[in-house]
């Protein structure tokens, strides 16, 4: 493919510019504080709805859910907020959607018996049965939703409260599981934990800053 002699090595040296482009306009320099960075996720990304819940404690658990290499990522994504909040009291937890469909929810459930929940899906295509099933599930029991996903408009979307794009949200990888919206996917959930770690305040403008320039520096890193 192009002028790698394998797709392994064409997907991994592609890796680091889908990576900076779902960094990009999501930091910006705190209005207040012109040495400091602070994390940009506009309404349609982060809904007030779900920032006013956070800073209420109204939310005690989050769950980030997937299938296949999307799972993976919400393993990844869980440790990372874990890392982040510091917050013992905060349930976190990674599972692949079909589990919590399967074994979390009871038939019986009513409608506010996840009102206390955020479910963060994260998915490369935004039309994985299993997650979008799972997204439509918690939602009728009351759960407010966020989705991870590298493809614009996709059926998820129109799903959940808000919509995190990898890179430019317009890649075209969707059954194949691509390296780039891997990271992709592991850099998003970091810009939506640290952004929930700051609606907590459990980690201040400095915390944050420093984390945000280490990310920027990353793709070059990885390159």
């Amino acid at each position: 493919p192009q002028n790698f002699p394998h797709y392994f090595l064409k997907e991994i040296s592609e890796a680091p510019l889908p990576f900076s482009k779902t960094l990009q306009n999501r930091w910006k320099i705190a209005p207040d504080h012109p040495s400091r960075t602070t994390i940009a996720l506009d309404e349609a990304a982060f809904p007030q709805k779900i920032t006013a819940a956070l800073a209420e404690n109204s939310i005690q658990r989050i769950y980030f859910i997937g299938q296949g290499t999307a799972g993976v990522a919400a393993q990844a994504n869980a440790d990372i907020l874990n890392t982040y909040l510091r917050e013992p009291s905060l349930k976190i937890s990674a599972l692949k959607a079909s589990e919590l469909s399967g074994f979390q929810l009871g038939e019986d459930d009513g409608p506010t018996r996840m009102s206390d929940t955020l479910v963060i899906a994260i998915s490369q295509s935004g039309t994985t049965t299993d997650t979008n099933r799972t997204v439509d599930m918690v939602r009728s029991r009351g759960a407010h939703t966020m989705a991870i996903v590298n493809r614009r408009d996709s059926d998820i979307t129109f799903k959940v409260d808000g919509v995190v794009y990898t890179s430019s949200g317009r890649d075209i990888e969707m059954s194949v599981a691509s390296t780039k919206a891997f990271y992709s996917q592991i850099v998003a959930g970091a810009l939506v934990s640290l952004k929930i770690a700051q609606i907590r305040g459990r980690r201040d403008s400095r915390f944050i800053t420093e984390e945000i320039k280490s990310l920027r520096q990353l793709p070059d890193q990885m390159s």
